[in-house]
């Protein structure tokens, strides 16, 4: 789960704290530049077409409009920030010419030492959210704004990254479609009803889809499905297989494979891990 601290709509930034609930995130993007910050434990992110694997102490920035997804990999915190490009143009107008990027290891060595500020900000960050002081909200964004305006000056590049109009609608489509997913993924979804949801031919949705989310439209509705069933795994006591089929599986075999391939393990290995930290904390 997460804790959002502020709304991006009001501050221009938002600010979430990942506990070790919450092992993926299927792929996706959003119109923010967003900075991932491991705390603990080991990140898998995939950017685009490229994995990047981030350990504790290390962050990554994510461009707006990147796709992108996460495993959390024994894992307990992560920090993320989302910054609104659009509300920072009312400090930097001309951003729309700066395209943001971070990795680690892809670090230059004039970059180096700003990455190891950013750092540094963000672990003033934690103590903030733990201790709650009067005015932390303000403290949080004072610092965040702060990380913002090291990232836009020695993390970017030049370059226009106003979207044509023909992509512009794309997304918008896209964001219908993933919307439209996300309220119904536990329904039968076959492809020919999702694409005459959007007056589209079957086959014309499934280029669409893959083009713009980098993978087929049933393998994506499946990872949305797998995400909800660990939740409700870590958190409900109803049956393994009644929580498959309540988010959406009729396949039960489909359905262990591929949580096997997403998280590592079995659902019941989880339960039983889980059975055996409650039992360990409580003895």
């Amino acid at each position: 789960m997460y804790d959002p601290l502020f709304k991006l709509d009001q501050t221009g930034v938002l600010i979430h704290y990942y506990s070790n609930r919450r092992k993926y995130t299927p792929v996706h993007w959003h119109s923010a530049v967003e900075l991932i910050y491991v705390l603990n434990g080991t990140s898998m992110i995939r950017i685009g077409d490229r994995r990047y694997t981030a350990v504790a102490g290390e962050f990554v920035v994510i461009d707006a409009n990147q796709l992108h997804e996460y495993k959390y990999e024994k894992t307990s915190m992560i920090l993320s920030i989302h910054f609104s490009r659009r509300l920072m143009k009312n400090f930097v107008p001309d951003l729309g010419n700066y395209r943001f990027s971070c990795t680690k290891d892809r670090l230059k060595p004039e970059q180096l030492e700003p990455y190891l500020d950013v750092c540094k900000l963000l672990m003033e960050l934690p103590p903030l959210y733990i201790r709650q002081p009067i005015g932390h909200e303000l403290k949080s964004q004072a610092v965040a704004m702060e990380i913002f305006f090291e990232l836009l000056n020695h993390f970017t590049e030049k370059g226009d990254i106003q979207e044509s109009r023909d992509k512009r609608e794309a997304m918008e489509r896209m964001n219908e479609i993933l919307n439209y997913i996300d309220q119904h993924y536990a329904e039968p979804l076959p492809l020919e009803s999702i694409a005459s949801q959007f007056y589209l031919s079957r086959e014309y949705f499934s280029r669409f889809f893959r083009k713009h989310m980098g993978m087929p439209y049933s393998k994506y509705v499946n990872q949305v499905r797998i995400m909800h069933v660990y939740q409700d795994v870590c958190n409900a006591s109803a049956g393994i297989l009644e929580l498959a089929e309540k988010h959406g599986f009729t396949n039960y075999k489909l359905f262990n494979q591929l949580f096997r391939e997403t998280y590592g393990c079995t659902p019941r290995e989880i339960r039983q891990a889980q059975t055996g930290r409650k039992e360990h904390r409580f003895a």
